[in-house]
């Protein structure tokens, strides 16, 4: 895995709870995981550090009062719940496993706010075994390097099948690293590091794209300026989950990521802003396949040039990302004029 050994050599440091784990206590690793979910890691490592100086062990979680635990947990997101589910988790730890965290991974599972991406952690940081961590980084930057999958729980799977277990234990830490100073749901190619960049795939692919919109002279635009003459555009249209969707007789499975669309504006009474202004109703009778889409799905960019190059830049796009099947023109032989590209 060229690509992750690169990495390592460009990423440095550690996540909080990666440094909290130096330690070698089960329970604040365990702790400290909750606290992070759905919290920024400067604010994970504040209210860990704050609590930690009050709560040692399971006894000193058992014993502070709950709106005392709230007031240690805040600003963490939903401190609150946080809060009930650490005095539930102490009181099974406490009863079920005499005050100690378990180190497999049923027994973790079973305990309150403890779900696969904790458990994972916990046994990979604090007990040392071999085992892959999979959060929102994780997933999603393994799905634009080496693999193809629809949740965490089945990047996870998949990792343990084609990742060396050498990287098991420091994907977690580097990608999540990497994830959020670079690799984000919109990615910063351009702070990106060029050995990086060199072995990466999705790079390519965006590289490919943009190497297109240039090619023909699109432009992005505002919806608001849309220009009334002839043309061809793209729709970059955005699917926040997997669905399934019904388009006249038949129904397909789409995934969550980036759609885009090609067409074209080049008849008597039709130009760019009468369609695509009406691509951006949201009622209106649906015609094409892609108004089933767009029903679900938004659009997020628009761009535009006056060249007649439909079928051109649908071609093009067919060797650069995932063509959709059934969402041609009537009049041409492309595979496609709708393309996927993973989040």
């Amino acid at each position: 895995m060229e690509i992750i050994e690169r990495l390592k050599e460009r990423i440095k440091g550690d996540a909080v709870v990666t440094e909290i784990a130096k330690e070698r206590d089960p329970f604040k690793v365990l702790v400290s995981t909750i606290i992070s979910a759905r919290t920024k890691d400067e604010v994970t490592e504040e209210v860990s550090k704050k609590l930690f100086e009050k709560v040692k062990d399971v006894d000193d979680l058992l014993k502070i009062d709950e709106k005392e635990l709230e007031s240690l947990l805040y600003p963490a997101g939903f401190y609150k719940n946080k809060a009930r589910t650490l005095k539930k988790l102490a009181k099974v730890l406490k009863e079920k496993y005499n005050g100690e965290v378990p180190s497999n991974m049923d027994e973790l599972l079973s305990l309150p706010g403890v779900g696969v991406k904790t458990a994972s952690l916990v046994l990979s940081l604090a007990f040392n075994k071999d085992e892959i961590c999979v959060d929102t980084h994780v997933h999603r930057i393994s799905n634009r390097w080496f693999i193809d999958t629809e949740t965490p729980e089945e990047s996870r799977e998949e990792l343990k099948k084609v990742l060396p277990k050498k990287y098991w234990k420091s994907i977690n830490n580097l990608l999540v690293l990497f994830g959020r100073s670079i690799c984000g749901p919109k990615p910063k190619c351009d702070k990106c590091y060029e050995e990086i960049k060199e072995l990466c795939p999705y790079y390519k692919k965006l590289k490919a794209l943009k190497e297109v919109l240039d090619k023909y002279n699109f432009k992005k635009v505002s919806p608001k300026k849309i220009p009334d003459e002839r043309g061809t555009y793209i729709l970059k249209i955005k699917l926040k989950n997997g669905k399934v969707i019904k388009f006249g007789n038949h129904e397909r499975f789409f995934k969550k990521g980036y759609y885009f669309y090609v067409g074209s504006a080049n008849g008597k009474n039709i130009n760019l802003k009468n369609r695509i202004e009406r691509h951006l109703r949201k009622e209106k009778n649906k015609f094409w396949h892609i108004d089933y889409l767009l029903e679900h799905g938004a659009i997020e960019d628009i761009y535009i040039t006056n060249k007649s190059v439909e079928c051109e830049v649908a071609k093009e796009l067919s060797n650069i990302l995932e063509p959709i099947k059934g969402f041609g023109c009537s009049d041409c032989k492309c595979v496609s004029h709708l393309f996927y590209l993973k989040p």
